[in-house]
């Protein structure tokens, strides 16, 4: 359990269990206890930017010792459950089941993949110090810290906050259909969930790979977008979400293998 300058914790843990709750405990020195945000209400302030941070911190602490997981199947069966709460359900009124989800894990899973698929490092980490030397010693709403990262990354998120920190809503990802045009290809991906940014990887038959990226804005007009993939090479198959970094709820249509 965690004060201001002190933390408890159980006498009798010992290996990855000890670090795990001693290094979650130590972030909440930062926060909440110095970016004073509202636990009572915005509990995924705290815990969730917690359990985030201690997957970074696990990876770099002693070359590795113990495994850094965020569970993102877990994330994945929990965005399929009828009984799921958005992040933004006051802690005092969530299902006691949903708590973890709600203020821990999805939250982190959310940051994760801002830092990993959407801003990048770089620009995530830039911000996020930010946020919290701006906010040192204050009292941060949720909207302060949206509007704190889209200031310093340089980029409209509304789309994300939205659906991922106040919505059940889903992301799902496909590719629908691939047409060779000459030499090039058209390739049919299809949203079922919210706007999502898109990453997929192009295999040929040659071995060789390359990776292409479209924006989040490709899905303002409908739930399809073709992309003309231009190339002298054979296609033999195409992956979204290569690096399995997003909480897609459907993987079964991310591959489309060319016959």
């Amino acid at each position: 359990m965690e004060y201001p300058g002190v933390s408890f914790c159980g006498y009798n843990r010992k290996g990855a269990r000890l670090w795990g709750v001693t290094d979650h405990e130590w972030g909440h020195m930062w926060y909440p206890m110095i970016v004073g945000s509202n636990e009572k209400k915005h509990v995924w302030m705290d815990e969730g930017f917690n359990s985030f941070i201690n997957y970074y911190s696990t990876k770099a602490f002693n070359n590795g010792e113990y495994p850094a997981r965020l569970g993102r199947e877990a994330i994945v069966a929990y965005n399929k459950n009828p009984n799921r709460e958005p992040i933004s359900t006051h802690p005092d009124v969530v299902q006691s089941a949903n708590l973890g989800m709600t203020a821990y894990y999805k939250p982190a899973y959310g940051l994760f993949m801002l830092r990993e698929y959407i801003l990048g490092p770089e620009r995530f980490d830039n911000a996020f110090k930010s946020y919290t030397h701006a906010w040192a010693y204050k009292h941060p709403q949720p909207n302060d810290f949206f509007n704190h990262m889209e200031n310093v990354a340089g980029e409209d998120l509304n789309w994300f906050w939205k659906h991922w920190f106040y919505s059940n809503d889903n992301i799902d990802l496909g590719i629908e259909a691939i047409d060779a045009v000459g030499s090039d290809y058209l390739l049919t991906f299809v949203n079922k969930g919210f706007p999502f940014p898109l990453k997929f990887e192009a295999t040929y038959e040659d071995g060789s790979k390359e990776q292409k990226e479209l924006p989040v804005e490709v899905w303002q007009r409908g739930n399809r977008w073709i992309f003309l993939l231009k190339t002298d090479k054979k296609l033999k198959q195409v992956q979204i979400d290569p690096d399995k970094i997003t909480a897609d709820i459907d993987s079964t249509n991310d591959v489309f293998i060319l016959e």
